[in-house]
């Protein structure tokens, strides 16, 4: 189960960790390092001490993750991580249109994870229960965050009929994978794809209007996809810079 969801289109925290993608950690370079070390500091373990420094990692987190500072910690990332969004849909140089006198912006997936994950490790990095973690884990941690903030984003299905509440009137109507943006060899699956955000009037949009978004979305994502990778990797430079 995702530790995020779309609910009234809104997204938000579901209260809990799950152990899943920890153990998915622990089969990379950095967990087997992280559980190297531990398993290192340990005695003899029945089960062996790579198991008895997993369950070590895990109970320590999943622990912290329990206590009421840091769930309200987390649950209070998930209106941030739109908030990042909405932001970002100000860049420029960014693809954009204007549609029934309201702006439509692509903003890629590469510029949200970046942004995102620095202004969450400031302000968890912060809570005592979190400081006190493997510091392996707590990068872990908040990797997967971001991680699980933006998959609920791409199941919630997003469009002009569903948009998801990002910031000052910007929502979120459509999410879009696989046109890359920023090198996978290095930016990882945040490389790819990108986020239509529009600047939703408050009395919300007329059948019409709502018509012209959807067609707008899919001559946007056309132009998009029919761009170089060197003109999308220069597009996110350019709107990084400013």
């Amino acid at each position: 189960m995702s530790w995020f969801r779309v609910s009234g289109g809104r997204l938000e925290y579901r209260g809990r960790i799950t152990r899943e993608p920890f153990t998915r950690w622990t089969q990379t370079a950095e967990g087997v390092a992280a559980l190297t070390r531990v398993a290192s500091g340990l005695r003899f373990s029945l089960f062996g001490r790579h198991w008895a420094a997993r369950r070590r990692l895990w109970r320590s987190l999943e622990t912290a993750a329990r206590t009421q500072s840091v769930a309200a910690g987390i649950a209070d990332e998930a209106p941030r991580f739109m908030q990042v969004i909405a932001r970002l849909a100000y860049s420029d140089g960014l693809p954009r249109t204007v549609i029934a006198l309201y702006r439509l912006v692509v903003v890629p997936r590469a510029m949200i994870a970046g942004h995102a994950r620095v202004g969450l490790s400031k302000r968890l990095g912060d809570v005592r229960e979190l400081a006190s973690l493997d510091e392996a884990v707590r990068v872990f941690l908040f990797d997967q965050l971001v991680i699980e903030m933006d998959a609920a984003l791409q199941q919630a299905s997003a469009s002009p009929r569903k948009p998801v509440t990002g910031h000052d009137e910007w929502s979120c109507v459509g999410v879009s994978k696989g046109d890359v943006w920023v090198d996978p060899m290095w930016a990882g699956p945040d490389g790819t794809g990108h986020v239509f955000m529009y600047e939703f009037p408050r009395a919300g949009l007329s059948r019409r209007d709502r018509k012209l978004l959807e067609s707008a979305i899919d001559e946007m994502s056309a132009t998009v996809s029919s761009l170089t990778k060197l003109q999308r990797n220069a597009m996110v430079r350019a709107a990084s810079a400013r």
